[in-house]
């Protein structure tokens, strides 16, 4: 009893810091003035969250989840007191939802065409005081690239209409950041659905409920990627039929449509048809053509009638973007660099380290959620994004997975994303070096992995988790928990992966 009180007390006092951390950079000014403090304060976040997240298998069910929902609901109660500080990419959402409120398609001119100019508003485009309040010279406006045409999907474009049409053309930041708390309660509560479902303990939620970056990310700066979360963690949460139901066609179908309408959003969520394969399914290829005829027949759709209205146009800004971020001439990839490769080498290697990722997951089938990590965990390693909010949706699938190690990568990403926005004179070297540590932490995690599993009888004691599941604490036990099931593994039957006669036939 005693340890348990002062393992409640640990927890409180990790996620009061994760709180008041939350708040403090909610209201801590945009970074360009805060500046490495800012960062300063997310680190000590990132330490308050790691404590929270193995605290909470030491707090006792069903309380812990309880204590993590109201904590989840507060941290990002106080993230939204605070405008948007390192990301002004909710002004474009903005803008493109006003667009197509007044019947203009969003791919078809950039803001500063003069045949938009009825739409601009004062939040929008300052007037001359905003624009001196902004450090910005008269005639600013608050859009990136306002010059460029958008770059964003067409279920993106559908939410940013849908977002304009609560908020109306008087909305606000506030509007947008209240969208995406509303979405990232949603992503918690599938995943709580989803973990029941692939038997795991559901105290893993912790992992992404309490992260800082979907907080500051997804409901501070109001990223639509926490979109494509909700609606990837909804893809594994159907995948898995209510106990004693069989999986049907129609399930595969349900998965694609909602992995293929997370891939409309960002693109990169179209990787994650390749677990399809490592579903409890009798037939995985039929599973997989469904499930990417499904993805495909969505994006046809969803993209037909903007191609009807602007042709070619429709990509928007991507061919821009990839020049802007050094993908087409490979000087993105911060790992392939590190080892000398450059230009056309630097993306060939990356391309090759992408594809051994996914023939391995073809070739071992690892249950589905360790596959979607996995690929996600690869892909960010591999094309190190500036952006760290990409990464959140590894950690999504990691809490699934029960797989902690893509915490780092998002880790990493947080010094590299400061010191491109801050001219820091080292950019390239401290992002090798973020990334390449993330890479370490990794290996060692698989590593250590594949020991427990090789040298089991190194553990002499249970961990709290199968503490747990021994005394009938976890709902929905499993025939046999893994060694480390607290720390790395999943609840997952005898042979590591869900089987379809499991999921017939669960208690």
């Amino acid at each position: 009893m005693k340890v348990r009180r002062r393992v409640i007390v640990l927890w409180g006092v990790a996620t009061g810091l994760g709180a008041a951390c939350s708040w403090k950079v909610s209201t801590g000014g945009p970074i360009l003035h805060a500046r490495w403090s800012l960062l300063v304060v997310l680190a000590l976040w990132a330490v308050a969250w790691l404590v929270a997240a193995a605290a909470t298998f030491r707090l006792p069910l069903p309380g812990a989840v309880v204590l993590i929902v109201l904590a989840a609901v507060a941290i990002r109660a106080v993230a939204v007191v605070g405008t948007p500080n390192t990301s002004d990419d909710v002004y474009r959402y903005a803008w493109d939802g006003r667009v197509q409120a007044h019947g203009i398609d969003p791919y078809a001119a950039p803001p500063i065409a003069p045949g938009l100019s009825r739409l601009r508003d004062t939040w929008l485009w300052p007037d001359a005081r905003g624009c001196a309040a902004l450090g910005r010279p008269p005639g600013c406006t608050r859009i990136n690239r306002p010059s460029d045409r958008t770059i964003y999907p067409p279920v993106a474009e559908a939410w940013f209409a849908a977002v304009h049409a609560v908020g109306g053309d008087g909305g606000t930041e506030k509007v947008w950041q209240l969208a995406g708390f509303g979405v990232d309660l949603v992503t918690i509560g599938l995943l709580l659905v989803a973990l029941r479902r692939w038997r795991r303990d559901v105290r893993w939620v912790a992992l992404y409920a309490l992260c800082p970056a979907a907080v500051f990310e997804f409901v501070h700066n109001a990223h639509v990627d926490g979109l494509a979360v909700t609606l990837l963690i909804g893809a594994f949460c159907v995948a898995i039929p209510p106990a004693r139901r069989a999986p049907s066609a129609w399930r595969d179908v349900a998965v694609g449509l909602l992995i293929g309408a997370a891939a409309l959003v960002k693109l990169y969520p179209a990787l994650l048809l390749v677990p399809v394969l490592c579903l409890p399914r009798p037939e995985p290829w039929r599973s997989l053509a469904r499930a990417g005829t499904a993805a495909a027949g969505l994006a046809a759709l969803a993209y037909s009638p903007h191609v009807l209205a602007v042709g070619p146009r429709v990509v928007g800004y991507l061919p821009g973007y990839l020049r802007e971020e050094h993908y087409s001439g490979g000087g993105r990839f911060l790992l392939a660099g590190a080892v000398g490769l450059g230009g056309d080498v630097a993306t060939v290697a990356a391309l090759i380290a992408l594809i051994a990722t996914i023939t391995w997951v073809v070739h071992r089938r690892p249950d589905a959620p360790r596959a979607g990590a996995v690929l996600l965990v690869a892909l960010f390693l591999v094309t190190t994004p500036v952006q760290p909010w990409y990464a959140v949706s590894a950690v999504a699938l990691g809490s699934l997975a029960a797989w902690p190690a893509p915490a780092a990568v998002v880790v990493a990403g947080y010094p590299y994303y400061f010191a491109v926005i801050l001219d820091y004179r080292h950019t390239l070297g401290l992002g090798r070096l973020c990334y390449g540590a993330a890479l370490g932490v990794v290996v060692a995690a698989a590593a250590a992995r594949r020991l427990r599993r090789e040298h089991p009888g190194q553990v002499e004691r249970p961990t709290a988790v199968e503490a747990a599941v021994a005394s009938g604490a976890v709902p929905g036990g499993v025939h046999r928990p893994s060694v480390a099931v607290g720390v790395d593994e999943g609840l997952e039957p005898a042979g590591g992966r869900l089987s379809t006669a499991s999921l017939q036939h669960r208690p």
